[in-house]
């Protein structure tokens, strides 16, 4: 059993509340060596406490943390409409995330365990070949970007720091919804489909919501 913020010696609690600061407003991952209350197993089981009591959660990343929002919460806020994309700038990003990662996992190209920010750079020309409108591309591109859900690099466009504050879950369910819209037809389509069917439904299949955006 874990002991609660009010109830560790002043000190342990600013380090606690240093680590939350750090994890809700930096704009990657934290590195557990960096904060006492992240590398200290007691201290991140309050820091994890502390972020369930504002709905939120630890993240975990190959570089260290980020704190996102609870699954059940991110369903409802979703489903309220609340910190849901833009129509223009979910069909950039809806454009922007197949290229880079959903047809380079499926090529082979790129590691399945591969993180959301390690994508293929996608060159700007090939989104402005799209159906979006160019004016609505450059627009949609540059809230992205402004909001930390895209990154540019190596002269294209890939997803930004904010997907590394996705849980495993949503993460899982943001690209099989990728899948779904690039192959609809095909075998991986059909196997999510047949195991979503005999799951719990997930709000989580409505629009690209923000994370912090």
């Amino acid at each position: 059993m874990t002991v609660g913020l009010s109830s560790l010696p002043q000190q342990r609690q600013a380090d606690v509340l240093a680590a939350l600061c750090a994890l809700e407003t930096d704009s990657g991952p934290v590195r557990a060596a960096s904060y006492r209350a992240l590398a200290e197993p007691a201290l991140r089981e309050v820091v994890r406490e502390t972020l369930a009591a504002a709905g939120r959660v630890l993240v975990e990343t190959g570089m260290g943390y980020t704190s996102g929002y609870d699954d059940g919460i991110a369903d409802r806020l979703a489903t309220e409409g609340i910190g849901v994309l833009p129509q223009d700038d979910r069909a950039v990003l809806t454009i922007v995330l197949p290229l880079s990662v959903a047809i380079p996992r499926a090529e082979g190209k790129l590691p399945p365990e591969a993180p959301w920010i390690r994508g293929h750079p996608v060159p700007r020309e090939r989104l402005y070949d799209a159906q979006v409108p160019n004016g609505v591309v450059t627009a949609a591109l540059r809230r992205l970007r402004e909001a930390g859900i895209t990154h540019e690099a190596s002269g294209g466009v890939r997803a930004g720091p904010q997907f590394e504050r996705l849980t495993t879950a949503m993460s899982t369910t943001i690209f099989e919804e990728l899948l779904l819209l690039a192959d609809p037809r095909g075998p991986l389509a059909d196997a999510i489909r047949r195991r979503r069917a005999t799951s719990v439904p997930r709000s989580a299949e409505s629009p690209v919501r923000e994370e912090e955006w």
